[in-house]
């Protein structure tokens, strides 16, 4: 039979467990703090001065760690710190996307995004997110195209977006024998995910009766540069579906496309009915 003795020792067992527990939460969320902290001086890194982002990588990758140790992504209530978190991890590891990315950090992110789609499978976030993981991906080697072919453009956003012009009005020759190429078939084997995602994005957000310039414009980068890649006549539905969200984009009120975007939309809107 239990002593009174051994019984308040049960009852003081039960107050130090609690006051741990609380004390593991208080400690939980001081990390939390010191992880929005790291991603907000991310972001500053970026755009104030980009030059300087070796010196952050470490924080970085030390935020990424404790996400993973505190299981963050798993808590569907904290649904917008986890979308400006990775957001910002993401902008950072694509700081210079033309130059390629911080690997490692990248792909935490999707992982991350993926984390979050577990939550809220048709979230507009996670899945437009994950489609600029892989279209940011994708630019490298865009540029490694570029380079090979001595094109004009000077960035890997003229490199879609440039040859996408030229490509549009005769994407019914003959397919060019360059587009089997290695850097063809790697450029393709990022964008198509790229593509997947703003489209399941796009839908997601026509459910919510949301409307998104941002992301119809990313989603039509994305049906171009992959055209752009892809052997005539294929190209052709990717170009027009470019065309398709560009003037969903055109049209919301107070939104304005990119000079390069409207340029497409001006010269070859007219092709698409």
């Amino acid at each position: 039979m239990p002593s009174r003795h051994s019984g308040s020792s049960r009852g003081n067992h039960n107050s130090s467990s609690h006051n741990s527990k609380g004390s593991y939460e208080v400690d939980q969320e001081d990390l939390v703090e010191q992880v929005k902290s790291i991603v907000t001086l991310l972001y500053e890194v970026i755009t104030t001065k980009p030059h300087e982002w070796e010196t952050y990588v470490v924080s970085a990758r030390s935020a990424m760690t404790a996400l993973d140790h505190l299981h963050f992504f798993r808590d569907p209530s904290r649904y917008a710190e986890q979308v400006w978190i990775i957001q910002g991890l993401q902008d950072f590891a694509y700081h210079n996307a033309d130059n390629g990315c911080i690997r490692d950090i990248a792909e935490h992110c999707q992982a991350f995004w993926l984390r979050v789609l577990r939550n809220y499978p048709e979230s507009v976030d996670a899945l437009a997110g994950l489609g600029k993981n892989w279209l940011q991906r994708s630019q490298e080697t865009l540029v490694r195209i570029q380079n090979a072919e001595g094109s004009d453009s000077s960035s890997s956003g003229d490199v879609s977006l440039t040859t996408a012009l030229k490509d549009f009005g005769s994407y019914c020759i003959l397919a060019d024998p360059r587009r089997q190429g290695a850097l063809y078939v790697e450029a393709r084997g990022y964008l198509q995910p790229s593509v997947d995602f703003y489209v399941r994005a796009v839908r997601a957000a026509d459910n919510l009766v949301v409307t998104n310039g941002d992301l119809f414009s990313q989603a039509a980068e994305s049906q171009m540069s992959l055209g752009n890649v892809t052997a005539s006549p294929a190209n052709e539905r990717l170009f027009t579906e470019a065309v398709r969200y560009l003037r969903r984009a055109e049209s919301i009120p107070g939104y304005t496309l990119s000079v390069y975007m409207q340029q497409y939309l001006e010269d070859y809107g007219r092709y698409v009915s």
